[in-house]
């Protein structure tokens, strides 16, 4: 029993343990090809950190054999590929701040947002280029015209010559239409007469009278004159009334119409304060009426309180003067 014991124990110290390294080398190998699997579409991880790190994992193969192959797998290499990941996500961070993150990881919309934006700046950049440079042009041009000379007076040139023929120079004016040439004709025969034209009666009445008396004045004067001036009055009259205007120049139906105008205005004042009374009257009726309740509520209030002393027993002096015992 001894014996088998010793082997046994014999078996259990040597042999187990070099098998027990193989396996934790596995395991390690297995691990190391896994992150290099993960590290390689990160983009970050180059050949000497993997080189770097088999020391690393040599060593604690070699120290494997002292500790438990749990505390081996969560050192070294996890704290390595933790750190190269952070390092890529702040690499990241910062080219997105700086607007220079890779056009794979945008969307299609936001591209070609981008691109619309570029295309506004360079045709504003053009334009600007255009207008400057037009300009310059323009002032360049300007620079370059010379003074144009005065010119020179005709009668200098006739001196200058020996013989004068017979010359007429006409100024090269356009002939006028036809219409032109009936405007300015009906303009001659109006005159400076202004129509008689409007709704304030009583002004059209005091201009028909101030040309009658003028008429009476040049009348007195010159008879002829005065008679070119009235033909003249009905000339312009009769232009007006051909053009629409409605000409208000007989006196009888002026001091009709205001007549009825004023009429018309003393019917409005009249109603106007009719309805102004009403109003005042109303706004008495209501004023007499709220000092009315008001005297009724201080007069009921005064009765409740009175009614509260009496239930309370009080003897009150108008109740003595009802008894006729005052």
């Amino acid at each position: 029993m001894s014996s088998t014991v010793r082997t046994k124990g014999s078996e259990a110290a040597g042999p187990p343990k070099k098998k027990r390294k193989k396996t934790q080398n596995k395991s390690r190998k297995q691990e190391e090809k896994t992150m290099e699997h993960k590290t390689k579409p990160l983009g970050k991880k180059s050949p000497t950190s993997s080189s770097a790190k088999k020391p690393g994992l040599s060593k604690q193969g070699s120290s494997g054999s002292l500790g438990s192959p749990e505390d081996s797998r969560g050192t070294a290499p996890d704290s390595v590929f933790a750190l190269d990941f952070l390092r890529q996500r702040l690499h990241e961070k910062i080219q997105m701040a700086r607007g220079q993150g890779g056009t794979k990881e945008l969307s299609a919309a936001t591209l070609e947002k981008r691109q619309r934006r570029k295309q506004e700046r360079e045709r504003k950049k053009r334009k600007r280029r255009e207008l400057r440079a037009k300009q310059q042009v323009a002032e360049a041009e300007k620079k370059e015209e010379p003074v144009k000379a005065p010119p020179k007076m005709a009668c200098k040139d006739l001196q200058e010559s020996g013989l004068i023929f017979n010359k007429v120079e006409v100024a090269g004016e356009e002939p006028a239409s036809k219409a032109q040439r009936k405007k300015e004709k009906r303009q001659q025969v109006k005159g400076n007469l202004t129509p008689l034209t409007g709704r304030n009666y009583r002004q059209l009445l005091d201009r028909l009278h101030a040309r009658q008396g003028r008429v009476e004045e040049l009348r007195d004067q010159d008879a002829g004159k005065a008679q070119e001036l009235e033909a003249k009055m009905k000339w312009t009259n009769l232009l007006y009334k051909a053009e629409g205007v409605k000409i208000r120049d007989d006196e009888r139906l002026l001091q009709e119409a205001l007549k009825r105008k004023e009429k018309r205005r003393a019917q409005r004042q009249r109603k106007w304060e009719k309805r102004s009374e009403h109003v005042v009257e109303k706004m008495q009726q209501r004023q007499d009426k709220r000092r009315q309740n008001l005297r009724k509520k201080k007069a009921a209030r005064a009765e409740r309180r009175l009614q509260k002393a009496r239930k309370k027993g009080r003897v009150l002096p108008q109740d003595l003067e009802r008894a006729g015992l005052s």
